[in-house]
């Protein structure tokens, strides 16, 4: 039985640190992360998604809801070849949350794949042509996730945990402040 201990906050490029040190401090298989909903309830309840539920039903959505009615954003992003984060490998992810091969966790490029595939969309230029989602420099800077709003911002977890490059109710600030380290009791 796992228990909510507190809020780890952003991990960046310091990932694999970061889960080295919680490795040592509680033995590995003993902590996990979960994205956890509390809700407004005389019994306080509360809902807990692992990484993978996360990410489709939570972060996607907020994606897929943001871009179904914007055709010419969705056009934009189909006009390129593929679409990564942090490196040219995240194209290895190809739909898959699970496989995470760079320096820091990539979801956005991610959920771009799922929704244009969920739309009936599809990349439509050149291979080489490769919108990238981070950066202010970066072409896909505004599907970033700091950028995108989170499909229902009521349920952000105060205070909120937004990094600074990131927008409160957005689907980064949802990400950050409802992250919870959970231990074995």
């Amino acid at each position: 039985m796992f228990h909510k201990l507190e809020r780890p906050g952003y991990f960046g490029r310091a990932r694999d640190r970061k889960v080295a040190d919680l490795n040592s401090k509680y033995g590995e298989g003993n902590w996990n992360l979960a994205w956890v909903i509390l809700l407004d309830s005389p019994e306080g309840w509360e809902y807990r998604y692992d990484f993978l539920e996360a990410c489709k039903f939570l972060y996607e959505e907020s994606y897929f809801r943001y871009l179904r009615d914007k055709k010419d954003k969705l056009d934009f992003i189909c006009s390129f070849g593929e679409c990564i984060d942090n490196a040219p490998t995240n194209v290895q992810s190809g739909l898959d949350y699970s496989k995470q091969e760079s320096f820091s966790t990539h979801i956005q490029d991610i959920a771009v794949r799922n929704v244009i595939s969920r739309l009936g969309r599809r990349f439509e230029g050149p291979p080489d042509n490769i919108l990238v989602i981070r950066s202010t420099d970066s072409r896909g800077f505004e599907f970033g996730p700091g950028n995108i709003p989170f499909a229902w911002p009521s349920l952000i977890t105060k205070p909120y945990l937004t990094p600074k490059w990131a927008n409160d109710l957005s689907v980064e600030s949802f990400w950050q402040s409802n992250k919870w380290l959970m231990v074995k009791k």
